[in-house]
């Protein structure tokens, strides 16, 4: 299941508080906030900002995340030409663990030979930069145009070099998509997802919505559920229910629309993670005909009472 794989390396974070609030959530069509701190290549101060004017891919990622590890030898044989051509920067951000995980970053990065930023507080999940930025599954990656706005998320794998290639190639300035979602709880015991998604051309975009549940159980002496829980359980939608495919239309001359994707629920389940992608425009004939997704996700509590409807005036 797509971001299954990301979502375990997550597990380590905080299993009872998914959707933890942020001053900052990035999302496609935004504008990216800086990212400073202390790199491990260099050892000295760097900032974001100081990469601004070209296309730049941020990596977060960590040396104990599988994924992280499995995606990296792929993402260096990509963009390496690019970097060469002077077409691209890499920028990335480390959730290893001081005392923990510092000797893993430190092998990475030398067999690897890694010669582009790679910030490091020793944080692990409390990490000063990946807070800010509202991480909480990692291998989590943003492309950023010249301008500093963030035109994808969530590019790896097979996806990454055709991605790249059109975004660094394109005649022109590509005006980005915005793509922002939320949800609750609703009276079926499932989730309604809100959708709100910007498009200046103002074409139909192509959405899927997928899902998977989570069983959870705490320890007899935790009836509050304070701690995390002491066994999870994953569980699958039903077979045909996911994902749910729709297009969504733009009409009034705004480029602005939202929509309502409802997740029907699943018997004693606790949990619900949920992950929205949405084609790129102008890219439907690459990728084999498949095009580019950019993806956004979201987490919902399934235990707690939905908010009571609004009084009638």
């Amino acid at each position: 299941m797509r971001g299954l794989a990301c979502t375990l390396c997550a597990l380590a974070f905080n299993v009872c508080g998914f959707s933890a609030a942020f001053a900052y959530s990035p999302n496609v069509g935004d504008r990216a906030a800086d990212i400073r701190g202390y790199d491990a290549i260099s050892e000295k101060t760097v900032s974001l900002e100081d990469y601004a004017g070209k296309w730049t891919f941020i990596d977060f990622w960590a040396s104990w995340c599988g994924p992280c590890m499995g995606e990296l030898p792929n993402l260096l044989n990509v963009t390496s030409p690019l970097r060469k051509q002077g077409k691209m920067n890499l920028f990335s951000v480390s959730l290893d663990y001081k005392g923990q995980t510092e000797q893993d970053l430190n092998k990475v990065i030398s067999e690897h030979d890694l010669d582009y930023p790679v910030i490091y507080d020793g944080g692990g999940w409390d990490t000063v930069q990946s807070k800010e930025w509202g991480i909480n599954s990692i291998p989590a990656t943003f492309l950023l145009d010249p301008q500093g706005n963030i035109v994808a998320r969530g590019l790896r794998g097979e996806t990454l070099a055709p991605a790249l290639d059109f975004f660094l190639n394109y005649p022109g300035v590509y005006a980005p998509i915005g793509v922002r979602s939320s949800a609750k709880k609703n009276a079926a015991g499932g989730a309604d997802v809100l959708l709100e998604l910007s498009n200046p051309r103002q074409t139909p975009l192509k959405v899927k919505v997928e899902w998977y549940y989570m069983r959870l159980k705490w320890a007899d002496d935790d009836p509050e559920h304070k701690n995390r829980p002491v066994n999870r359980e994953f569980v699958e939608p039903e077979a045909g229910s996911s994902p749910i495919a729709t297009e969504v239309s733009f009409e009034g001359g705004f480029g602005e629309a939202t929509k309502v994707i409802s997740i029907p629920p699943a018997a004693d389940t606790q949990r619900l993670s949920y992950y929205v992608s949405v084609m790129l425009p102008e890219t439907e004939a690459l990728n084999n005909g498949e095009g580019l997704w950019v993806e956004g996700s979201g987490n919902v509590k399934l235990d707690e009472d939905p908010p009571a409807p609004a009084a009638a005036p």
